[in-house]
């Protein structure tokens, strides 16, 4: 059953400026090796030539050790600095007055032109199931950050609410949050926040246990198109739903024709409407990585390219490139950065001329 929900409209992305046709296409990794393992980065956008990334890692997922680290992207030069850690658990532990057993997914946002907001993940009770989320705010665009604080999402344990997909906005000034539970079941919610980061209200964007990690993306003041990670039976594929109405009722997700091996999706809205999805394109394995492209909210799906497409090697390892996230620079400019076999951040940039030049007419699913 679709859901209702009282809402302001949205407010949509205003639109970017390409200002070239060259194809460009380039790739390097983010980070080097300064932890064994690393996982689920996102970044945002802070110039035409600065980018910001942050991700989460340690000696394994669910460590104690495990951190979340950042780093910034100098487009002129063309390379990434040096990852700095930003939060431990000792760091999250003074701040928030409470035992951290792990800390998880980090996602950014930007709220206004000075301040970063960075959700993150903690768990002090058991697995990903007892997760809680938390806020840290920048007003200087990532230079220093205030105290972390812990996001209160239910009145009773406040657990088992977690996230994945980027924030937006509403028209008037509150702040949509996509998040996700997996405690009895597997569901997702939406969050709205008021300019503080404080819960003004939650509606649910599904029920069960076979959906989680939504996205939502604004397309005008009234529509927006989201997508969710599959966790069901085969056949395994992307979910799709939808608001008419500025986010006071969405429709019930809807299996779509691209695959799901149960792995996180990306979209973004392109300059002209379209959507831009990074997505693992298999229903049973995470090692092939591609792009596709809509151009009507998300029913149809023109495959653009496949970026990874893991082979077995000489030591038989698995291959796995996953949680991808894509993001666009104020000039056009793509940027997708995502894990690489657990052990790399990698980042590929691209324009819209090298994008449409990768779309062939046989790529198309719907």
């Amino acid at each position: 059953m679709p859901s209702e929900h009282e809402a302001p409209s949205f407010s949509p992305t205003k639109s970017i400026a390409t200002i070239s046709s060259k194809p460009r296409y380039s790739s390097q990794f983010v980070s080097h090796g300064e932890t064994p393992r690393v996982h689920s980065v996102t970044a945002v956008a802070i110039t035409d030539a600065v980018v910001r990334s942050f991700w989460y890692g340690g000696t394994r997922e669910g460590a104690q050790d495990v951190a979340i680290y950042a780093s910034e992207f100098d487009a002129k030069a063309v390379v990434w600095s040096k990852p700095e850690m930003l939060v431990d658990r000792s760091a999250a532990q003074r701040d928030l007055h409470r035992y951290i057993r792990k800390l998880g997914n980090p996602v950014i946002y930007r709220s206004s032109d000075t301040e970063l907001w960075l959700f993150y993940v903690s768990v002090s009770v058991g697995g990903w199931a007892g997760s809680s989320i938390n806020l840290m705010i920048s007003n200087d665009l990532g230079t220093s950050w205030q105290a972390t604080k812990r996001l209160v999402t239910s009145p009773f344990f406040n657990i088992s609410t977690l996230v994945k997909g980027p924030g937006f906005k509403y028209r008037d000034g509150t702040v949509g949050l996509p998040v996700y539970h997996e405690f009895i079941g597997k569901f997702g919610e939406l969050l709205r926040l008021d300019e503080d980061g404080n819960l003004l209200d939650k509606i649910r964007l599904s029920s069960g246990d076979n959906s989680l990690q939504p996205v939502i993306i604004p397309m005008d003041d009234l529509r927006a198109s989201g997508f969710m990670r599959y966790a069901g039976e085969f056949p395994r594929r992307v979910l799709n739903f939808h608001s008419n109405d500025g986010g006071a009722s969405w429709s019930s997700p809807a299996k779509s024709a691209l695959p799901n091996p149960n792995a996180a999706v990306s979209v973004i809205k392109l300059v002209g409407g379209e959507l831009l999805m990074a997505f693992n394109n298999s229903e049973d394995g995470r090692e092939d990585l591609t792009l596709a492209v809509s151009k009507n909210q998300g029913r149809d799906w023109q495959v653009a390219a496949a970026l990874e497409q893991g082979v077995s090697d000489s030591e038989s390892r698995e291959h796995e490139y996953s949680y991808p996230w894509l993001l666009q620079s104020p000039d056009g400019t793509i940027h997708l950065l995502y894990t690489w076999n657990k052990e790399r951040i990698r980042h590929v940039l691209f324009n819209r001329a090298w994008l449409d030049g990768q779309i062939t007419a046989d790529g198309v699913a719907s």
